[in-house]
């Protein structure tokens, strides 16, 4: 970047451009959509199934909350050693931040280099369909991946170790590499402790199938994993060989022979395990059988199968077979000779011979009456095994990662061995999932040696990956993992860990909330949360007790029938601890008193249910003033609805809300103390046509850019009627390309409507499809009809509306937009009926915004010793094609009033252009050398239209340099990030490695003051959308666990600045300051008293301010200041003073979030504070109060008012009476 930023006194340190571009993939153009003015304000959130980040927060101050480090850290909980000698569980959890360089920690990952990650930071892994069958080839893959190769970059952001049984352990981690989030569990096993026992899980037929929770609980077992590939789509049988206690039940001579197997002196080992069958004829004959309760008969082989296959057919086994022979053999006997396979269940003391080709000749001989001898027995290199489970490939042999498949990243199951065998772990990672991308082949065999695996199998994975254990006092084992089908599939085996039954004597407690979650762990002042406390013995089986409770400071709160009840005057908002004690044995949990909440909502502000006795869950989030929140329990609230309409009931976490009519709404009122918070429900709804779409009349095409083609016509639409055709050219740039129907004048769409779709007759082009509403503000609300249009053909789509918007809400338009560069394509789509669907409606009265102290509204944020002043520009979105237009003009005007207000620096946070194309940042350079120049430092983050043309940072790196860097100003360090595609990971993995490292660096570093992180995508949309944020919602939580994490350990303040949301927006979350800068050029995107106006912030550093170190003034453009007061007042008289600012046709109050100083005559008392002596004097004839807007008449006298919003000043007269 040319700028000389050391001569300002500013350090610098950027981190290299040398980063890969992010790949072309559908989910990642979506994510980078920017089309003219609206679409470009999007990121797709994520979604799909998935256990949330675990996470937690206490304090003491605002900027010194005490705070549990959640997204590094292990915590390891289990049974120990009282006094006394019995086992309870520890009373504190040991905790250890795993650090940056904890790659390869203690439990965790240490995956292979991904070739997902070098086609991109943002690639998304390829998917892979369910198998046609859970088998897959043995033959060891051939391929070029070193598999040596470094292990990649990347966080372990989460890890949790509790005992399950003694000698038993169960991990949940989580982590962050550059291809993505990993979530898996690891169960570590020491066959040393002689209580624990390996054991064969199946649901007693071999040719059946079953949940893993009923196979683990019908053999008593406390934890296991699913096993063996099988027959998915016919017998459902194993492919390869199972052992139960010795038996051998099922089994191959030759193919799927590689097996997890343990040993009747308990060792365990990766071996191959053979059949041996010899089948004696009476002719003295001896042939070899080649499978045993297998699913498929090898070829020209010989089957055996056995009463313990089941009823399922075996007409699948011999498929493609050109002679089939089914031998019966009752007692060695040959009872019946068939041509083809039996059906039904096989008795007691039969086997079965089913031969094909060869081997059906070889039993020609045979006839009834005949003897057989039928041998059977497992041969391997291991004696006497006692358990054994079939895999499909060796991840790891003799200590060495083995070349295996380093592409397709999918959910996995695996086993791994040391290399005395006295150890052993059970691996399931989560994958098809936004919460878990899986893992390639490669990085499960670079885990598993990580955990210390000598050898290590590769088992069944995909929808049948799954894990379960039990936890400490409970009496089954739960799912642990997340399985992609979405619940349990059902499979033929697993393998499992029995432990030895316990003396069932009370040994200790497992004390946690009675509801698991997110948050659980955390409650607000005045407010309570439920408490279980689950006894249990030596070996972790529950154990019946009725504890006393006691919390370790009184002060915070005390336990009654085990609920926790935190005072509403806490003697020290921060984590507490709670004991549940039965004379010496005892158990304890930390829970975390937040301070007093200032704001009830509902998690969702709509509930919608389709007709009688549909019902829904729906729970009260409550925040206090630093923005710490949780759920609320429901018997802290007080519910007001109609009864008539649903009934609502406790229900964990929240309330289950059932509609008792097939049509009707209702608010859901919940208060707790002076808070209420407003839920609408409303059931059922009826589909209303808005428009047929059988005339042109009220439509027209248009384009973006020009180049693009857009054309509409008649067309015959899906029952004979008109339609709708729109002929489409997206083609002629690289830019987001996008053809519009734009409703002129816009439909209006009826109180109520929920979904608003339409049919669709497809091209199978792929383009996305897009609806823009504009609500009462006209503020866009830009959603997805369908992600692709890849169907031919006449299709319904539709999508829900999001909850709180403004009414009237009208259809501004629909589109087909492409953000992928490379494909250029021409198509035409037929559209028809554009219909909503309208429930009755629930008025819920508008939430009022909730001020932020940081958000100064009275005063000016001048300069101050000891503070750092930040200007933030953003979103002028101009082009080179107008370089003298208005939003030229508008960019060079925000620009010229930053440098007045004289700042420390300069901070453009993104979609300064709108292109991002070579003459866009050649005019962006000229501007802002001659605006600002060497007067001041500044820096130019990437936004989402900065790479809207080139798809990526090339042109912007080209011109202004490093993407994203640190750079220290006056004790604050700025962290400024890219997040141009829509998340971290995709402006490259080294900034996200870059913010990790300077956090560390500036928590113990005494010149670092407190940090500033920018970057232009919001980790949450401020508008009702929700498409104005970063697109992976882990990323977005991950950074404030970070900044909040930050703040805890060091003591510093911390600040997020963001735009890209089109309004001024100022919170904070978890003790973190956030504020969304507004736009500079661009129209707002809110209504104009809530954010939505042009101009630019300014942010204030300053630590050593105790009450806000971190403030913000949200200064708009002043076309017109106006202020609204009486000529004259009467003494002891109130009147009412208002003021507004005009700007481009917008009139904006001056009252929060608006940044404004109030000031007047020496005769006039302006109320600065509510301190006692903050008072009118002799002098004053009149005294104004900002906070109310409220000129109080004194005596007799005139008075001058004067208020000044970003540097325009407005007096006005007022005479006293």
């Amino acid at each position: 970047m040319r700028r000389r930023v050391d001569a300002q006194g500013g350090t610098e340190t950027a981190a290299g451009s040398d980063r890969p571009e992010a790949a072309g993939s559908s989910e990642d153009r979506r994510a980078a959509a920017g089309v003219s003015e609206v679409v470009a304000e999007e990121s797709r959130p994520a979604a799909g199934p998935g256990r949330p980040v675990r996470r937690r927060g206490l304090g003491t101050t605002n900027h010194a909350r005490r705070r549990a480090a959640p997204l590094r850290r292990v915590e390891r909980t289990g049974i120990v050693e009282q006094a006394d000698g019995q086992a309870a569980p520890s009373a504190g959890r040991a905790r250890r931040a795993v650090g940056v360089t904890a790659v390869a920690a203690l439990l965790l990952l240490a995956a292979g280099t991904s070739a997902n990650a070098g086609d991109g930071p943002a690639a998304a892994p390829p998917v892979e369909d369910a198998p046609a069958a859970s088998s897959a080839a043995e033959a060891t893959l051939r391929t070029s991946i070193d598999p040596s190769a470094a292990p990649q970059a990347g966080f372990v952001t989460d890890s949790v170790t509790t005992q399950v049984a003694p000698g038993l352990e169960l991990t949940e981690f989580d982590r962050f590499d550059p291809a993505g989030w990993i979530r898996g569990d690891v169960l570590t096993a020491e066959l040393s402790e002689s209580s624990l026992e390996p054991v064969y899980l199946h649901p007693g037929a071999v040719a059946d199938r079953s949940p893993l929770s009923e196979q683990l609980a019908e053999a008593g077992a406390v934890a296991g994993v699913n096993g063996d590939f099988f027959d998915i789509n016919a017998t459902g049988a194993p492919l390869g060989v199972g052992i139960d206690d010795g038996e051998l039940r099922h089994a191959p001579a030759a193919g799927h022979n590689l097996t997890a197997a343990f040993t009747e002196d308990r060792r365990a080992a990766l071996t191959e395990v053979f059949l041996e069958a010899r089948l004696t004829l009476p002719d003295g004959t001896v042939l070899a059988g080649s499978n045993l309760n297998s699913p498929v008969i090898a070829r020209d082989g010989i089957g055996v199968f056995t009463p313990a296959w089941g009823s399922t057919s075996r007409a699948t086994a011999t498929a493609g077979a050109t002679q089939v022979r089914e031998v019966e053999l009752v007692d060695g006997r040959v009872t019946a000779i068939r041509t083809a396979p039996g059906d039904g269940p096989i008795a007691e003391g039969t086997q079965l011979l089913l031969a094909r080709d060869a081997g059906a000749a070889a039993l020609a001989s045979l006839t009834e009456g005949d003897v057989v001898d039928v041998a059977l027995a497992p041969r391997a290199d291991a004696a006497d095994l006692a358990v054994a489970v079939g895999g499909n490939r060796v991840l790891v042999r003799d200590g060495e990662v083995q070349p295996v498949d380093n592409v397709a990243a999918h959910p996995r199951t695996a086993v791994g061995f040391s290399e005395d065998g006295s150890r052993f772990w059970l691996v399931s990672i989560d994958g098809r999932q936004s919460t878990s991308r899986g893992m390639t082949e490669l990085e499960l065999a670079h885990h598993l040696h990580s955990l210390g695996a000598h050898e290590a199998l590769n088992l069944d994975g995909g929808g049948s990956s799954t894990l379960l254990a039990r936890k400490v006092g409970d009496a089954e084992a739960e799912v642990r993992n997340s399985p992609s089908d979405g619940g349990e599939r059902l499979v033929p085996n697993g393998l499992g860990l029995r432990t030895a039954e316990g003396s069932g004597r009370l040994t200790g407690f497992r004390v946690e909330p009675a509801v698991a979650g997110p948050d659980s762990a955390r409650v607000l002042a005045g407010l309570s949360r439920r408490l279980d406390a689950l006894g249990h013995d030596e070996s972790g089986a529950p154990v019946s007790a009725s504890p006393r409770w006691r919390v370790h400071r009184p002060g915070n709160g005390r336990v009654v029938d085990g609920v926790f009840v935190a005072r509403d005057r806490a003697d020290r908002v921060g984590e507490t601890t709670v004991t549940a004690a039965t004379g010496r044995i005892q158990g304890t949990t930390e829970l975390d008193v937040l301070g007093r909440p200032v704001r009830l909502r509902g998690e969702v502000g709509r509930v919608t249910l389709s007709g009688a006795e549909v019902d829904s869950h729906v729970r009260v989030i409550g925040s206090d003033a630093d923005g710490f929140s949780t759920w609320v329990e429901p018997e802290d609230l007080r519910l007001d609805y109609d009864e008539d309409v649903v009934r609502v009931d406790p229900d964990g976490d929240g309330f289950s809300v059932t509609a008792l009519v097939d049509s009707g709404s209702t608010v859901l009122t919940a208060t707790a103390g002076e808070l209420t918070a407003r839920i609408g429900v409303t059931v059922g709804t009826e589909q209303q046509v808005l428009d047929p779409l059988d005339s042109l009349d009220g439509w027209q095409a248009t384009a973006f850019p020009a180049v693009v083609g857009s054309a509409i016509s008649a067309a015959d639409g899906r029952d004979g009627t008109p339609g709708i055709a729109l002929d489409y050219r997206l083609t002629g740039t690289t830019a987001t390309r996008a053809a519009y129907v734009n409703a002129v004048p816009r439909t209006e769409l009826p109180e109520g409507t929920q979904r608003v779709g339409l049919w669709v007759n497809g091209d199978g082009n792929g383009a996305w499809l897009r609806l823009e509403l504009r609500d009462g503000a006209d503020s866009p609300a830009v959603l997805s009809l369908a992600d692709s249009v890849d169907w031919t053909g006449w299709r319904y789509v539709e999508t829900a509306l999001p909850a709180g918007l403004a009414a009237p809400v009208r259809l501004h338009r629909f589109y087909v937009v492409e953000t992928d560069r490379e494909r250029q394509y021409e198509g035409r789509v037929v559209f028809d009926d554009l219909t909503a669907a309208v429930s009755p409606v629930a008025e819920v009265p508008p939430e009022s915004p909730l001020p932020d102290a940081a958000v100064v509204v009275d005063d000016v944020l001048g300069p101050e010793r000891g503070a750092l002043r930040v200007a933030v520009v953003s979103d002028a979105q101009f082009t080179a094609d107008d370089p003298e237009g208005p939003l030229v003009e508008q960019a060079r005007r925000t620009l010229r009033e930053a440098v007045a207000a004289e700042p420390d620096l300069v901070l453009i946070n993104g979609d300064l252009v709108d292109r991002g194309t070579a003459p866009d940042f050649e005019l962006a350079r000229a501007i802002l050398d001659e605006e600002l120049g060497d007067r001041l430092p500044w820096y130019y983050l990437p936004g989402n239209h900065e790479v809207s043309g080139p798809g990526d940072t090339s042109e912007f790196e080209a011109v202004f340099g490093e993407t994203h860097r640190r750079v220290d100003h006056d004790g604050i360090r700025l962290i400024l990030l890219d997040s141009s595609r829509g998340t971290l990971r995709g402006g490259g993995f080294d900034q996200i490695e870059m913010l990790r490292a300077e956090l560390d660096a500036a928590e113990d570093d005494r010149s670092v003051r407190g940090v500033l992180v920018a970057l232009h995508h919001p980790t949450d949309d401020p508008g009702t959308a929700g498409n104005s944020q970063l697109g992976d919602r882990r990323e977005a939580e991950l950074l404030l666990d970070w900044l909040s994490e930050f703040e805890d350990a060091s003591g510093k303040p911390t600040a997020l600045v963001a735009s890209h949301a089109g309004r001024f927006h100022a919170d904070r979350v978890d003790g973190v300051s956030r504020l969304v800068n507004g736009n500079a050029g661009k129209s707002p995107s809110g209504p104009a008293d809530q954010g939505g106006f042009t101009g630019w912030s300014v942010v204030r550093f300053q630590p050593g301010d105790r009450e806000e170190p971190v403030r913000f003034e949200l200064r708009p453009h002043v076309d017109e200041l106006v202020v609204t007061a009486p000529e004259r007042i009467g003494r002891h008289e109130d009147a009412s003073v208002t003021a507004l600012v005009r700007q481009d046709g917008r009139e904006v109050p001056v009252a929060y979030p608006v940044g404004a100083a109030w000031s007047g005559s020496r005769s006039l008392h302006v109320v600065e504070s509510d301190h006692p002596r903050d008072r009118p004097r002799p002098w004053h004839v009149a005294s104004f109060d900002p906070a109310t807007g409220t000129l109080a008449g004194l005596r007799r006298g005139e008075v001058e008012l004067s208020v000044t919003v970003n540097g325009v000043t407005e007096t006005v007269e007022v005479g006293v009476r």
